[in-house]
């Protein structure tokens, strides 16, 4: 070996060896955060669960259904999927038992070893803190019960339905009008539908992949899918292939061959404009003709969906590609872009020359916005930081001391930190106002409601009135 080949080896061979450090550094880090993050849940949260799912889920969207689930708790449902090589992957519905409005919140945590890994923390579903009724006192143990107690299933998750899907699931979203619908984007450039009412619960010995309605039009794969919310059936698409598609779902559904592939369908219309990746679509939730895209040229595009052109084009939204676009579903003027850039930019309609304002506070890519349903100032975002922001947007320019400065902006209202992997999507319950469900790249998913007087302010604490947040008196407790 000459002299330059012994000290390239040598070079490459440290080289290694320091990213590796850097590597073991890093996990040390996340592992010590998590920890903090889990010893500090009971002031941060009223509810956090956490679940290990079998594999990873990119895509998470809970259902408008709930059911009566005993005397605590009510069962609602979640849109999961499976990400996974070399063996079947599957679109997924989950259960989840959440505590009832009446329901007390306990926040003494459940009895786990602070000092165990994040492993440990997430091999089994936990829930910490956990919705207790007060009548449930044990006279033997001297304390309320909580979760684990015979008589409480609140935290319970459980996979209720499988469904076979040909590669993995990028995204999986059901069309407002019947949610028994499902369209889910995957490695193929097709479009899949699947009507989950004519499915069973679990796949049968035997069974294959069968769709009830394909969309074929694009060339390339993608994640951009949204339905719209005010024309039933209508679904739209972005893809690789730098272009938006429009279908039907509804259109000659009588004419369906019965086919085990599926009915297949062609786009009503297909929207051209962007030179890059379409990486998200979302409809206006109060103009049925209008829709927004985005694309990894940076730009983000307005459409009606009368025009094939785009009726408004901000051409720079953003200083790298553009991940994902939400339309406020009250304030019908404005709407919110996330980055690669690291940063959630929110626009109004009426001008489009500059944004209305920056969200900065997370410390890589952002991969999905969502308003939340309830509130018109509240939005959400997920970042591969491995954080979920709740930004307030009616506390943008609040005055701050030093110290809160320190934390983030006025309007950064939350930030979830329990997860230990990147943060691929998130979903506000409109069942349920601050619940929300988040997925990470390490099979967990987290459903968790920040503590109400984080969000609620001082001054609705205060008008209703002192000791009427009390559960027991100090001297009922003696």
């Amino acid at each position: 070996m000459t002299a330059t080949a012994a000290a390239a080896s040598s070079s490459s061979a440290n080289g290694s060896s320091k990213s590796e450090v850097s590597d073991v550094l890093k996990e040390r880090l996340i592992d010590a955060e998590y920890k903090i993050w889990k010893k500090n849940t009971p002031y941060l949260y009223d509810v956090v669960m956490t679940h290990a799912l079998e594999w990873p889920s990119l895509t998470c969207q809970w259902l408008p259904t709930v059911k009566n689930a005993g005397a605590t708790a009510s069962e609602h449902s979640l849109l999961l999927g499976t990400h996974t090589t070399g063996e079947q992957n599957y679109l997924m519905v989950a259960s989840c038992n959440l505590p009832k409005d009446d329901v007390v919140i306990d926040n003494r945590t459940n009895k786990e070893d602070d000092s165990g890994s994040k492993e440990n923390a997430t091999s089994t579903s936990t829930t910490t803190p956990v919705g207790t009724p007060a009548a449930s006192y044990d006279e033997e143990r001297k304390e309320i019960g909580g979760f684990g107690h015979p008589s409480s299933n609140i935290g319970k998750i459980e996979i209720r339905m499988k469904i076979q899907h040909q590669g993995e699931v990028n995204r999986a979203r059901y069309m407002p009008q019947n949610h028994f619908f499902v369209a889910t984007r995957g490695p193929d450039p097709e479009i899949y539908v699947f009507d989950l009412s004519k499915h069973p619960s679990f796949p049968e010995e035997g069974s294959t992949f069968s769709p009830q309605v394909v969309c074929c039009g694009h060339a390339k794969e993608g994640y951009g899918l949204s339905w719209s919310k005010l024309k039933q059936g209508y679904l739209l698409s972005g893809s690789e292939d730098t272009q938006l598609c429009l279908w039907d779902i509804m259109a000659d559904s009588a004419s369906s061959s019965g086919d085990k592939t599926g009915r297949q369908i062609k786009p009503v219309s297909t929207f051209a404009g962007h030179t890059n990746v379409v990486e998200d679509v979302d409809w206006h939730a109060k103009d049925p003709n209008m829709m927004a895209s985005v694309s990894d040229d940076q730009s983000c595009r307005i459409w009606d969906i009368r025009e094939n052109k785009a009726a408004h084009v901000i051409a720079k939204a953003h200083d790298d590609d553009v991940n994902c676009v939400s339309f406020n579903p009250i304030n019908e003027y404005i709407f919110a872009t996330g980055s690669a850039d690291k940063t959630v930019a929110v626009w109004d309609i009426r001008n489009l020359k500059s944004r209305c304002h920056t969200l900065a506070g997370h410390h890589d890519q952002v991969y999905m916005v969502e308003w939340a349903p309830f509130n018109e100032s509240i939005l959400g975002s997920c970042s591969a930081d491995r954080r979920v922001g709740i930004w307030d947007l009616s506390r943008i320019g609040m005055e701050q001391s030093p110290e809160d400065a320190e934390d983030g902006p006025p309007e950064l209202l939350f930030l979830h930190g329990g997860h230990t992997s990147k943060v691929s999507d998130f979903s506000w319950n409109a069942t349920d106002p601050w619940t929300l469900a988040s997925v990470s790249e390490d099979n967990v998913m987290q459903i968790w409601q920040m503590a109400e007087e984080i969000y609620a302010g001082e001054d609705e604490e205060q008008s209703s009135g002192e000791g009427e947040d009390k559960v027991l008196g100090d001297d009922e407790l003696e």
